[in-house]
């Protein structure tokens, strides 16, 4: 020990090192600067910035009410409370959406009390677990680190201490139940009642989340808790108005160059209204459509805005060209040029590049009119009796891209012969919404248009409701008529009865619209050329991805994993053939397919070593090699897990099918 270096002794130092905060190194993505990826992140940040503006309508007033509901009860003073103040905000059933409701209520309160609780259902299964929780959120909420407590120090002297010490007398302690409806009753009757036993010390503001009606308070609370409260009452946006918000930013916005159409936009309005009322599944669901729309595809890199258009496709090469070449609107449009020109010249890349940017140009004017002359249709007809296309701009937007011609639809017509029934001052109204909505846009076209619907105003406006009788007189005729012939006389008459000059200038202006501005301007979008860069109508391809169900994906995805791999090495030649390259738990499942109800597990193995090792010879391995033993071994525990097959009893080589 005398000779013992201290240089050889062991000592600890601490590192700076530690679990959980090692660094990755995470690689761009290969197609991070392909067009179609960039033209797809410029949309989406566009809608993102939409979406910001929806979600900021949603929420502002009901921001603004509940943060002057708590400055009155901050400033009033504490003895003039008997109750405890108590705030119901009645949320609808868009659950998806409340917790950032309620993250943007924290924001806002935050500038009144820094003494918030914000609790969910799991949270209060009992009365130690909502009371722990909120006293523990209340007091750790604070700036002040020394007067932390733990969770099990918790409870209503700790509380009442802490506000005492460290708080104003009048300062709130607000407590959020986020979902009234989950927390068991008899877990809020003794909340409540012990919250109003310290309530003369300490003021409280509860604020309630109710995703149904007030119905529910009165349904849980008895009279003893509710006459503890003094309650006020705040509701959000309707989600009807939310969803027209939406789709006013996003669908029906002009600087949006991406359009849903058809079955796809069908679709996401339909689970919007008929499943969770939810704007961020909306929005989660939109940015699917347009995945599948730009995804690996730079032909799509021209949905942009008409300024970008020449600059991107510049940046295209010969193959993608080709591939515009190719859509069928594109051509059936060079069909119908090469009756004026060479067909050869036409689709010289040079000659080709200039007739897209006309016809990218024309879609974005076509567009452009087709939303206004859409605002003008659902402004003329909405308010009509028992409303035949439906009150929302959503419902008149869906007709007109789902029918072939407008003209078709049976609630078009009905409307047409309402209008006819319309009052002289109920016409002049309308026609000056027209002349409003129109008067917004620079379009040659449109100004053209506001002319003549000023002047039919001014025609309809000086017109007379008198009609000017002409006495007819059928016997003077002197002709000799049969019961039927005097009929159909008297019918064609009737048919050619005289007219006011303001019912002339009223069919007149029908007309007009009827056939030059909604029939003309409101054709469906999958008629224009162009229309597969701009639209994504595939609603089976969304609801796939969307909506899909979960066994149907599980076999899409372990029988064709090309499908959602997108690689070439999965592409199958037929749905039977089993190559190489498939993954191993789809070469077992397909295997698995082809055997009966009990499976021979070595003869499974060699049926799977025929395939993933071909340069071996066909015949029976005894010696297998140990890693593709443990890759089958792997790929058959993966499918047991998954619930395809499972241990047989009756025989121990062998499992059994459960599909």
């Amino acid at each position: 020990m005398d000779n013992a270096s201290v240089s050889k002794g062991v000592f600890v130092h601490k590192g700076a090192y530690k679990i959980g905060n090692k660094k990755t190194k995470f690689e761009q993505p290969d197609y991070i600067n392909e067009p179609w990826h960039l033209t797809y992140k410029e949309t989406w940040d566009g809608i993102q910035n939409a979406m910001e503006d929806v979600r900021l309508s949603m929420f502002q007033e009901i921001l603004n009410n509940l943060e002057s509901f708590v400055s009155k009860v901050k400033d009033k003073p504490i003895e003039q409370l008997d109750e405890i103040q108590a705030a119901i905000v009645l949320a609808g059933v868009n659950v998806s959406d409340h917790k950032e409701m309620f993250q943007r209520i924290v924001s806002k309160l935050e500038v009144k009390t820094k003494h918030i609780a914000v609790l969910w259902s799991r949270d209060s299964n009992n009365i130690k677990d909502i009371t722990e929780k909120s006293i523990y959120q209340l007091i750790n909420n604070g700036e002040d680190e020394d007067t932390h407590i733990k969770k099990n120090q918790c409870h209503m002297r700790a509380l009442k201490a802490w506000h005492q010490e460290h708080c104003d007398q009048n300062d709130p302690l607000i407590i959020i139940l986020t979902d009234f409806e989950s927390i068991p009753a008899s877990v809020l009757h003794d909340f409540i009642l012990i919250l109003s036993a310290y309530a003369n010390s300490m003021k409280f503001i509860l604020i309630f989340g109710v995703a149904t009606t007030l119905f529910a308070i009165h349904r849980s609370l008895t009279y003893d808790v509710t006459s503890k409260l003094n309650v006020q009452v705040f509701q959000t946006k309707k989600q009807i108005d939310v969803l027209s918000d939406v789709l006013e930013n996003t669908v029906f916005d002009t600087n949006i160059p991406f359009k849903l159409t058809g079955r796809a936009f069908q679709l996401l309005t339909d689970i919007f209204l008929f499943y969770d009322f939810s704007v961020q599944n909306f929005f989660l669901s939109y940015k699917i459509c347009m995945i599948q729309h730009f995804y690996a595809n730079n032909v799509n890199s021209l949905c942009c805005q008409p300024h970008k258009i020449e600059n991107r496709i510049s940046s295209l090469t010969d193959e993608d060209l080709n591939e515009i070449k190719k859509l069928p609107s594109i051509e059936k449009h060079i069909q119908q040029l090469t009756k004026k020109g060479n067909k050869d010249e036409l689709l010289e890349n040079s000659k080709f590049k200039e007739i897209l940017i006309q016809v990218l140009n024309n879609f974005h004017q076509y567009m452009h009119r087709f939303l206004l002359i859409l605002r003008c249709l659902h402004d003329f007809v909405s308010t009509l009796p028992n409303a035949p296309m439906g009150k929302q701009l959503r419902e008149f937007y869906t007709t007109v891209v789902y029918l072939n011609n407008l003209k078709e639809s049976q609630e078009y017509k009905e409307c047409l012969q309402l209008l006819t029934f319309l009052s002289k001052q109920e016409l002049l109204s309308k026609l000056n919404s027209l002349i409003a909505i129109i008067a917004s846009s620079k379009d040659s076209d449109m100004i053209k248009v506001k002319k003549d619907l000023q002047s039919f105003e001014k025609r309809i406006d000086e017109s007379s409701l008198e009609v000017a009788e002409k006495p007819v007189d059928i016997v003077s005729t002197g002709e000799r008529l049969s019961r039927l012939q005097l009929k159909e006389k008297l019918l064609k008459m009737s048919k050619t009865h005289s007219k006011s000059p303001y019912k002339i200038a009223q069919q007149d202006l029908i007309d007009y619209l009827d056939q030059k501005i909604f029939s003309v301007y409101l054709v469906n979008p999958n008629y224009i050329p162009g229309n597969e860069i701009f639209c994504f109508n595939d609603g089976n391809l969304a609801k796939q991805h969307i909506r899909g169900s979960l066994r149907s994906a599980i076999h899409t995805g372990l029988n064709n994993p090309q499908v959602y791999l997108n690689c070439g090495c999965c592409k199958l030649e037929n749905d039977d053939a089993i190559p190489s390259t498939l993954p191993d738990l789809s070469i077992i499942y397909k295997l698995h397919l082809e055997s009966r109800k009990l499976i021979n597990m070595y003869d499974w193995l060699q049926a799977f070593l025929i395939i993933v090792d071909p340069t071996s010879s066909a015949k029976e391995q005894r010696d297998v090699d140990p890693k593709l033993q443990a890759r089958f071994a792997q790929a058959v525990a993966e499918l047991e897990f998954l619930g395809f097959i499972k241990s047989s009893r009756k025989k121990t080589d062998h499992v059994k099918r459960l599909t």
